[in-house]
C-alpha cells in the first residue's frame, strides 16, 4: 500500500458515489458499532475491540485503519485518557497484519463486530505493544 496515496476520490466512483456511501455508513451501521460496544472490557481489550470493528467490518471505500487509529485516540482523549505516542513503524506493521488477516477470516458482519478472532489478536498485541493509557492532565 502506498501511504503517499491522495485518498479524496477513488477513481472508480464519482464525488457524490462517494459521499453517498460514507453518508449511508455514518447515519446508520457506525451507530451500531458504538451502540454495541464493550464499554466494561480492559482498555487494550477495547481498543482491540474497535480496530476489529472498523477495519473488519470496513465501513469506508478507503483509509479504514487510519480513521479507525484517529477517531479512537480522539475517544481515548475525549475519555480523560492520554494515547500518548505510537510507534509509526509498528502500526504500519499492524496495518500490514490486519489486512493479511482480514482476508483469511470470515466477513465481519454486524452481528460480529466484537468477536475475538485472529483480526482482534492482531490489534490486541498492538495496543499492549504500543499503549500505556494514562490519564490525562487537568488544566
Amino acid at each position: 500500500m502506498d501511504d503517499s496515496l491522495h485518498y479524496d476520490v477513488q477513481t472508480h466512483e464519482s464525488r457524490q458515489q462517494l459521499r453517498h456511501s460514507i453518508w449511508v455508513v455514518r447515519n446508520g451501521d457506525i451507530r451500531r458499532v458504538l451502540e454495541d460496544f464493550p464499554r466494561d472490557e480492559p482498555v487494550h481489550d477495547q481498543c482491540a475491540s474497535w480496530m476489529h470493528a472498523v477495519v473488519g467490518k470496513h465501513f469506508f471505500p478507503d483509509a479504514n485503519h487510519r480513521t479507525a487509529i484517529a477517531l479512537l485516540r480522539q475517544l481515548l482523549v475525549e475519555n480523560g485518557i492520554n494515547p500518548g505516542q505510537w510507534s509509526p513503524e509498528r502500526t504500519r506493521q499492524a496495518r500490514d497484519e490486519s489486512h493479511r488477516v482480514r482476508r483469511e477470516i470470515e466477513p465481519i458482519r454486524l452481528d460480529t463486530l466484537y468477536v475475538r478472532d485472529e483480526l482482534w489478536d492482531v490489534w490486541k498485541r498492538y495496543f499492549e505493544d504500543v499503549f500505556e493509557p494514562e490519564p490525562l492532565e487537568k488544566s
